[in-house]
């Protein structure tokens, strides 16, 4: 959408009474490497087609402190997100204002407009295994000795545990709806506990493949694919991108946002094709917009995670089942 367009927007939308000054919009964004591609590519180009600033206000990602800190956006992950719109933190989005079919389907929920999708993935030290290797071949340790690498927790391990257990990706949460196949996850997961490295900081995935402390590894992927375009490559690691999980990255608008119309605009700014592309390059996530893709240097796609083979998290099952689940893989995990 053309800057006039939005400005034009943005005035219809606007308090009878104009500001004295430039507005000033703020998002709240955790300290990590989407910090500075978010601002810098996506919500830049808004304050500089309307002569605003952009502001930053301290954040350390959680929850409870978002609405103190008066942002009027949020850069989100997808379980802070849901929380986010279940406790009305963030306002429900006009996606026939955003345009809802430019979107791959994880990227629209009612509260959030994605800006990039999260795919935790396989990789393994491409010098030691030469065919890519599944999930089940992740918990083969006979036919590829050595360690594994694993988050400890139970979203997203829970899933991997199935699907190494030949569960279609389409069965995964109906079979984790049932007491039966939460047993049968944790049953897969007591073969390979003994042979696993778990890891807890974004960092660590890329240093335990560099440092040959795992054979493979799952993990959310952006920061492996960065280490490679980046030229810090560790340790000639590769990726398969089939039987991910997938999560997406969104903009949220926050309920007590100060400055909410230039929020919206903002938004529609953000969304634009272009920008979408080029966050996705400089983050390693795969692109939101169904159009981005092709617009990525043949180099970069090869590294970008899609839907394609990939299973989408279910939101709506882990706010449900979260806890418990949670729960229990801790008290596992102890044992």
């Amino acid at each position: 959408m053309r800057v006039w367009a939005v400005l034009g927007l943005l005035a219809a939308a606007a308090a009878p009474a104009p500001p004295a000054g430039p507005v000033a919009i703020s998002a709240a964004i955790p300290a990590g490497p989407l910090q500075e591609a978010a601002k810098r590519l996506l919500l830049k180009p808004y304050a500089d087609a309307t002569a605003t600033t952009l502001g930053q206000p301290a954040w350390d990602g959680a929850m409870a402190s978002l609405a103190a800190t008066g942002a009027d956006l949020a850069l989100l992950d997808a379980p802070s997100l849901a929380a986010a719109c279940a406790k009305g933190t963030v306002v429900r989005l006009d996606w026939n204002r955003l345009g809802r079919d430019r979107f791959l389907g994880p990227a629209v929920s009612d509260c959030g407009m994605g800006v990039g999708l999260e795919a935790t993935a396989l990789a393994w030290d491409a010098g030691r295994i030469h065919d890519a290797p599944n999930w089940s071949d992740f918990w083969d340790v006979a036919k590829h000795p050595g360690r594994r690498g694993l988050p400890p927790r139970a979203r997203g391990t829970l899933e991997i545990a199935l699907l190494a257990d030949g569960v279609p990706s389409g069965d995964v949460y109906r079979t984790l709806r049932t007491s039966e196949g939460v047993d049968r996850a944790f049953r897969k997961l007591d073969q390979l506990k003994p042979y696993v490295e778990w890891w807890s900081k974004p960092s660590e995935p890329a240093q335990f493949l560099a440092a040959g402390r795992v054979l493979m590894i799952a993990a959310p992927a952006s920061g492996l694919v960065l280490a490679d375009r980046t030229g810090r490559k560790p340790h000639h690691f590769a990726v398969n991108w089939s039987g991910g999980l997938i999560e997406p990255v969104s903009l949220a608008v926050l309920q007590k946002a100060p400055h909410a119309a230039a929020a919206a605009a903002a938004l529609v700014i953000a969304s634009d094709l272009a920008r979408q592309a080029q966050f996705a390059e400089a983050t390693g996530l795969g692109p939101a917009n169904k159009d981005a893709l092709p617009l990525l240097p043949a180099e970069v796609r090869a590294m970008t995670p899609t839907l394609a083979g990939a299973l989408v998290v279910d939101e709506g099952f882990w706010a449900e089942n979260g806890a418990k689940l949670e729960a229990r893989f801790q008290a596992w995990l102890g044992k």
